[in-house]
């Protein structure tokens, strides 16, 4: 699917390689490569332009941050064949991250390509000759939504990272760009933010499923909010989250909830297993879902030039036997812990529904490294949806479901705990009850219910590992150590080194070393206190 439509100097290292488009933002298929001069003159090459701009959220590359932090987190080992396969998350877990390391790489370099193509779309839309009525405004708002996305991701995974907001003349001038600081990372996201709110619509029309909405990124406020008040003052030291003008504080973030709630435009689904049928993405649930595609029929393995769900491929059993032959042989990487399935109350229908048991539905499997058995069965690769063309691992088409309705109410149930207990506890109970019906519902809550809450009904989708750290270290530290428990009748307990958590590594990844080499002297150093 992906043809050059512009080249572009990248942020210190030369090029950010190839920018994609495509016509819609669900049917992937080619499209043929037109010179920067040429384009941003129509409404169709600006709907383009911004596509890249999506196309730059989804890619994985080696680096998907979800799969990563569930690796981090004590929801999954890193797993795979042996301990030296893919070193670069092995590390990871065991917090022994240098700035070699590729998954710090890769993720840098992703966003910063999506900041840049965000950037040259907002510099070159006063070029385009407008027909529509608000589409500009829309584009516009998408794109900046986008540019928040990038740098949230930034600075969860960094802290100090240079703030660019144009497309600047030569190599030279992002050589010695200032190193921005937390605060003012958190400061660029609120503005991109605030300034996309007004002109994102409440309503996708079907046709436009996996747009932006306006739910998108109030939830987006929300989750940041979490993170920033639990982690980001406490731990990084940064004052109150504003953008200068408007504060997102407890009471923005609730009203933020408070308005996708009250919007009516999203709902539970009534099964909670209905949500990971494949047949069923996009549904009334779903608030932001990175959108995948066999249409591109990916065989190259350069990461940028695969449209479909790659990670799918990562999380499944290798050489599974059995189970009809209904699943894809996979990696078997992101094992999920025993501790995450310890986490699961007797008769919760989530346990089964997130995790595969392979030792009960297979035959027969290979047990690699770190192997308990479970595989994350929300989103493992299943024969029945192999692509008709390409690479089988590229072209699953299992979109991935950033945030969902559940967590804008176990969100708006834990903002409401103090100050309005009644709508916390019926938040809660929605989801809770919604899994595991009426006669699971709770009278009243604790932090530590909507944690556990939370952690089964999100087992596997990447959000553990933030929930942990804005519990601060000394939890975080806990329930690491204790995921590195192994059952007493394990036969494989040598895969598990026992790991400490290092609470002076925030987290985060190394800045890139190549990124520093190509700066200008001392214009990026480590911050973070173990990458110093």
């Amino acid at each position: 699917m992906k043809k050059n439509i512009i080249y572009a100097a990248s942020l210190l290292a030369l090029t950010f390689g190839n920018i994609s488009c495509s016509e819609s933002f669900l049917e992937l298929e080619p499209k043929t490569g037109q010179a920067e001069a040429n384009y941003y003159k129509t409404e169709e090459q600006a709907f383009l332009a911004v596509t890249a701009v999506y196309d730059a959220y989804s890619v994985q590359n080696w680096q998907f941050a979800p799969t990563m932090s569930d690796i981090w987190s004590d929801d999954t080992f890193a797993g795979g064949s042996n301990v030296s396969d893919m070193s670069q998350w092995q590390e990871m877990e065991m917090f022994k991250m240098t700035s070699e390391n590729n998954s710090s790489s890769d993720m840098w370099n992703r966003c910063y390509s999506g900041i840049y193509r965000a950037n040259l779309y907002l510099q070159k839309q006063e070029e385009v000759e407008w027909v529509t009525d608000g589409l500009k405004d829309r584009l516009e708002a998408e794109t900046l939504f986008f540019r928040a996305y990038f740098y949230w991701d930034l600075v969860r995974h960094y802290g100090y990272t240079p703030v660019i907001t144009e497309v600047l003349p030569s190599v030279e001038d992002y050589k010695s760009l200032p190193q921005g600081t937390p605060e003012e990372l958190f400061t660029q996201i609120a503005t991109d933010l605030l300034n996309a709110l007004p002109n994102l619509p409440v309503q996708i029309a079907a046709s436009e499923k996996g747009r932006i909405s306006k739910a998108a990124a109030q939830a987006l406020i929300a989750r940041i909010y979490l993170y920033h008040e639990g982690f980001a003052k406490p731990v990084m030291g940064v004052g109150s989250w504003s953008n200068g003008t408007t504060t997102i504080d407890k009471t923005y973030a609730t009203a933020a909830l408070e308005s996708i709630i009250t919007s009516g435009q999203y709902s539970l689904i009534s099964d909670y297993a209905d949500l990971w049928d494949w047949d069923n993405q996009n549904n009334a649930e779903s608030i932001l879902e990175i959108q995948y595609s066999e249409k591109a029929k990916s065989g190259d393995w350069g990461g940028w030039n695969i449209n479909g769900n790659f990670s799918c491929v990562w999380v499944g059993p290798r050489n599974p036997n059995g189970d009809g032959g209904r699943v894809f042989p996979g990696w078997s990487f992101s094992v999920p812990t025993w501790s995450l399935g310890d986490e699961f109350e007797t008769g919760d229908p989530r346990k089964d529904v997130t995790l595969y048991n392979a030792d009960v539905q297979l035959s027969s499997y290979t047990h690699a490294f770190m192997n308990t058995g479970y595989f994350n069965n929300k989103y493992m690769a299943l024969n029945a949806y192999i692509g008709s063309g390409g690479d089988n691992s590229h072209n699953f088409p299992r979109n991935f479901v950033d945030i969902r309705y559940a967590d804008v109410l176990l969100m708006a149930a834990e903002l409401n705990m103090d100050s309005n207990p009644t709508k916390a506890l019926d938040y809660f109970n929605q989801v809770r009850t919604r899994a595991m019906g009426v006669t699971a519902e709770k009278t009243s809550i604790t932090i530590d219910d909507i944690y556990h809450e939370r952690r089964v009904e999100f087992g596997c989708e990447g959000l553990r590992k933030w929930d942990l750290l804005r519990r601060g270290n000394d939890y975080t530290a806990a329930k690491i150590a204790a995921s590195f428990d192994i059952p007493s009748d394990a036969s494989n307990a040598n895969d598990f080194e026992a790991r400490v958590f290092k609470a002076e590594t925030w987290g985060m990844f190394p800045i890139p070393a190549a990124d520093i080499r190509n700066t200008n002297d001392g214009a990026l150093q480590q911050m973070v206190p173990a990458y110093k």
